[in-house]
């Protein structure tokens, strides 16, 4: 799982653990934290009295007692979702009894009560160790020949959805951008434009400068923005009652014009693409998303993981049937973890529609404080997840 946790090497080889302490009135919280504070081998970030506490807290281990009103199964399983881990201390006269518990509450760690500060600190080690090579796993491409390679001619995909398609559409261009290059991310929705304002990006150039340019021959590498996590990007228009300024044809040409530039684009668009044109005789305000799609070589529809979402992605699925016979993958936004709801989605999906791909990205808190903060998130379940999906992908088109 990916880790919400910063580490560094000491030079004894131990990796040093960020340890969240649940609040207790026992000794041991004192004495280690004197323990630390004098010896070193782990940083304390602090003490958590509620669940609050915890999310938002940065760390590789919660250490809490037997007793502490946080030992719940739901707490249990978040922070394990997010990739830390939780350690109990255990003052039981039932051992065996007390090893039930805490395995029914999902706790795969546990001391006696009575260990010293050296025993929870070299298991806080250990457990910063392990997380950190898993988490180093997903960052060395499989197989390297293949994914290090910029993938030949030019892919465009298209995104829609109702639910978290910008956030997808972000990480997606930065996650699969380590695979292939040069990617650019294009925001051609004229309804509601989204992606400079997530990104914390300015305004122009964006989508009219650069139909401009193309139509005067200018287009070049400052006919785009270029972000840090290695993409490309065209923001949508600056103000939407100017829509009516891009045509379908203009979209069209800007689309073969990236052709010639990347490797891959992927475009946002809105997910309403109902043909008004037949109505008013001029052309409709969903044209251009409707022109994206036929020209996409994939299409990926996003959506929530709940029954509204569901019945969201099969609409928006049965559009881009009307308009185009290429592959649509299905990404499923904030689904829940449980295994069983999980097969239930995907059950109620394939009885309509097999998609080439579905992917459930899990909730992940780290992804709305990314938001605010105008950057992608680089590690949580969200993120590791997306790396996993943009190497599938790149792999599969390399094929």
């Amino acid at each position: 799982m990916s880790l919400r946790f910063k580490q560094r090497q000491r030079r004894d080889g131990d990796v040093e653990s960020r340890l969240l302490l649940g609040a207790s009135q026992l000794s041991w919280v004192t004495t280690l934290t004197h323990w630390v504070s004098e010896h070193g081998g782990a940083q304390l970030v602090g003490q958590a009295l509620t669940p609050d506490d915890v999310h938002d807290a940065d760390f590789d281990l919660l250490v809490l007692d037997g007793w502490s009103s946080l030992l719940n199964r739901r707490l249990v399983d978040q922070v394990q979702q997010d990739g830390a881990a939780v350690l109990v201390l255990v003052n039981s006269q039932r051992p065996e009894a007390e090893a039930n518990r805490l395995r029914d509450l999902g706790v795969t760690l546990s001391l006696p009560v009575s260990s010293s500060p050296e025993q929870i600190v070299a298991r806080a080690s250990e457990v910063a160790a392990v997380r950190r090579f898993t988490d180093s796993r997903p960052h060395q491409p499989q197989p390297a020949a293949k994914l290090n390679e910029t993938t030949p001619g030019h892919r465009l995909v298209v995104a829609l959805g109702q639910d978290g398609v910008t956030e997808v559409a972000v990480s997606l261009a930065a996650a699969v951008g380590r695979f292939i290059r040069p990617t650019v991310l294009v925001d051609f929705d004229t309804v509601e434009p989204s992606i400079a304002q997530r990104l914390d990006l300015p305004i122009v150039p964006n989508l009219l400068i650069a139909s401009d340019y193309i139509r005067q021959g200018r287009f070049d590498a400052d006919s785009v923005i270029s972000h840090p996590g290695g993409f490309a990007v065209i923001p949508g228009l600056a103000n939407t009652r100017e829509w009516d300024e891009l045509t379908s044809v203009e979209a069209g040409e800007l689309v073969r014009a990236l052709r010639e530039r990347f490797a891959l684009s992927i475009a946002v668009v809105h997910p309403i693409l109902e043909a008004l044109a037949p109505l008013s005789g001029l052309e409709g305000r969903f044209d251009v998303g409707r022109r994206l799609v036929e020209l996409a070589d994939e299409v990926l529809v996003v959506g929530a993981g709940s029954p509204v979402g569901l019945v969201r992605i099969l609409n928006s699925v049965a559009d881009v049937r009307g308009i185009t016979d290429a592959a649509v993958r299905v990404v499923v936004n904030r689904m829940p973890s449980d295994r069983f709801l999980q097969a239930e989605f995907a059950g109620e999906l394939l009885r309509t529609f097999a998609p080439a791909s579905l992917t459930f990205l899990p909730f992940d808190r780290g992804v709305p404080k990314a938001a605010w903060d105008g950057r992608l998130p680089d590690r949580g379940p969200f993120a590791k997840e997306m790396r996993r999906m943009a190497g599938d992908l790149a792999r599969a088109w390399a094929a």
